[in-house]
């Protein structure tokens, strides 16, 4: 599969780099198509990976990452789940720290409250709904779930649907919102409008009121001010991408599919910002 992305070096010029790039199944490993043995793959990868890196570096700015919502480099993080059965703990711990790969953050997980130190981080039920607190919220001591994980419960979810949710929600935890939300969105307002209009109903099964699910929904969809925010080029291949289809301007339907792991620049990000 060859993939182009568009990588901002001095805006508003933009570099395309095609390197006939595939991700493997889990997003780890990156690598030229035909590749004759193990070693050739990976050596090809590598090169792959570190030409895009020393590119995408050169720009100043990276992810949809909230500064004031960002962790202290080096933490332990506390994960304790409040209920859920011990699969969906197991099925949390294996996935979430696909985040962590070359950062200074850590995550240690336990499985009830009363075994946890008196301050937590991430506090995960498997009940009401499925969402989660952005980042860094300074309640370190409350009881209440800044995670909601209720979507694994169902009987019908596939693996895939199981990681995209987990990796999606704990994106949100170590600070980053939706790539729409970036200035550097490029498919204009109508699009916004409809992912705010089809999350009224969600707020409102939550318990929202249909006035302040509108107003709810409004502030968490709006394009985010730029000098609160790491921003880069809009990632389409980000997990914290919605799955929409809609028209553009010249009447062609265009879709943006549900990523089920990290992108290469979802990675960047953390080394970037949580690096070492």
């Amino acid at each position: 599969m060859s993939l182009f992305y568009k990588i901002p070096i001095v805006n508003p010029r933009v570099i395309k780099i095609n390197f006939f790039c595939e991700t493997h199944n889990r997003g780890k490993i990156w690598a030229m198509k035909k590749a004759k043995s193990t070693q050739f793959f990976i050596q090809l990868s590598q090169l792959c990976l570190a030409i895009f890196i020393f590119f995408y570096s050169l720009s100043p700015k990276t992810a949809v990452l909230i500064k004031d919502k960002q962790w202290q480099k080096n933490m332990v993080l506390n994960v304790v789940f409040l209920d859920g059965s011990s699969d969906l703990h197991q099925l949390v711990r294996q996935t979430a720290p696909e985040w962590l790969q070359n950062t200074s953050l850590s995550f240690q997980f336990f499985d009830q409250l009363n075994q946890a130190p008196t301050q937590t981080h991430i506090r995960i039920s498997f009940k009401l709904h499925s969402g989660s607190t952005l980042g860094d919220h300074q309640d370190y001591v409350s009881k209440t779930p800044t995670m909601n994980l209720f979507d694994l419960t169902s009987k019908h979810i596939s693996d895939s649907r199981a990681q995209r949710l987990i990796l999606h929600e704990f994106g949100h935890a170590l600070g980053f919102e939706h790539e729409y939300r970036s200035r550097y969105w490029p498919y204009g307002e109508r699009v916004i409008k409809q992912v705010t209009a089809n999350c009224y109903p969600k707020m409102e099964l939550i318990g929202y009121s249909p006035q302040l699910a509108v107003t709810h929904c409004k502030d968490i969809n709006a394009t985010i001010n730029s000098s609160l925010a790491y921003l880069t080029a809009y990632d389409e291949n980000s997990i914290m991408n919605y799955p929409i289809s809609f028209e553009q301007k010249d009447g062609s339907n265009k879709q943006i599919k549900a990523a089920v792991s990290l992108s290469i620049l979802d990675r960047y990000a953390m080394e970037r910002w949580y690096g070492r």
